[in-house]
């Protein structure tokens, strides 16, 4: 969309075409250093885990990896370091990564790191647990981006038609620019109109849900808690204060202020479950494991798994519907774009 508006406003006044790129280069390159941190931080986690295992505190584990990351992850872990040296808690200096990586992936690591601060033990395991889970994540992503690859380049190609068109009638033609920014303004106006609508019409088509992804992070945060000896109660706190954008956290504070309410295990959870399927399958898992004594991590790890798998099957499914649905936007605004561009001017120059 964003490229489509700065062509468009390369042609009517440069200036604003100008503004409009370098905004949207800066996006690009904020993008493109978030997805080297995510690609990067399994590794780390596994060269974290490997330091520590090797009796360097965590201040030098921090300090002694950095040199291997990519710039945009070195530098918030060398915060991290010096934050540390410094007497800064833990929760506190994590929280260079806000805005680096996702809240969700720093979210696991603080919770064992926290927990081996606290009491010490074998950190190792739980990390490579963690280690798993993000590239278990980074896969899923990655697959979904390949499902949606080739309707993502048809509707940028659609989007940038009409701006293209324009472009090239205000370099071939001399009179085009001085009609449309004349007479054609009305015309102008709802060529611009139907591309944004177009752009958000087809960002929505593209848009791949991530219900059960959300939850699924939430599960794999709670696991990595109990591994590292907490109580399912305290991984779920632990997991509220350190990643306050993680989906489903509201029901996570519902659950967690029902707990502290002293509703009741069975009580709490019914409430939780009640928000939708997935939930209900959540909470009945943790119900019948307290009732029971089942190990409650190897469940929700099974079922994190089964909620990733739904939502590789929602992707595939939403794939195969995609150009199906590119008609309705090309229809109707893309295709009434391209003739106000292509046909406005030369009709209102013949009227003169």
């Amino acid at each position: 969309m964003l490229a489509a508006i700065a062509v468009a406003a390369a042609a009517l006044d440069p200036a604003a075409g100008r503004g409009v790129a370098d905004r949207a280069r800066a996006a690009w390159r904020r993008g493109r250093d978030r997805r080297a941190s995510r690609e990067a931080l399994p590794a780390f986690v596994g060269s974290l885990a490997s330091a520590i295992s090797s009796g360097l505190s965590l201040q030098q584990a921090f300090a002694e990896t950095a040199p291997a990351l990519p710039s945009s992850l070195a530098a918030p872990t060398r915060r991290v370091a010096a934050s540390l040296a410094l007497g800064v808690p833990l929760a506190e200096a994590l929280g260079a990564y806000r805005g680096v990586v996702p809240d969700e992936d720093v979210a696991p690591v603080a919770i064992v790191l926290a927990s081996f601060a606290r009491a010490g033990g074998r950190v190792r395991r739980s990390l490579a647990r963690v280690e798993a889970l993000l590239r278990g994540r980074l896969a899923l992503e990655e697959e979904q981006a390949a499902l949606t690859a080739q309707g993502r380049a048809s509707a940028m190609v659609l989007v940038l038609l009409a701006p293209l068109g324009a472009v090239f009638f205000a370099a071939s033609m001399p009179d085009y620019v001085p009609i449309l920014l004349d007479r054609g303004r009305a015309l102008l106006l709802v060529a611009i109109v139907l591309e944004i609508v177009a752009a958000v019409w087809l960002r929505r088509l593209l848009r791949v849900p991530q219900t059960g992804s959300a939850l699924a992070s939430l599960l794999d945060a709670v696991v990595v808690g109990l591994d590292s000896g907490m109580t399912f109660e305290q991984a779920l706190r632990a997991l509220v204060d350190r990643a306050p954008a993680v989906g489903r956290l509201v029901e996570a504070r519902q659950l967690l202020a029902d707990l502290a309410l002293g509703q009741g295990t069975r009580r709490a959870f019914a409430a939780f479950g009640s928000a939708g399927p997935a939930e209900a399958r959540v909470a009945a898992l943790i119900v019948s494991s307290v009732r029971f004594g089942a190990p409650l991590a190897d469940l929700l790890v099974l079922q994190a798994d089964a909620l990733r798998e739904s939502d590789r099957r929602r992707a595939e499914a939403a794939s195969r519907r995609l150009p199906v649905l590119l008609l309705f936007p090309l229809t109707f605004c893309v295709l009434p774009a391209l003739l106000i561009v292509f046909l406005g001017p030369p009709l209102l120059s013949l009227v003169q």
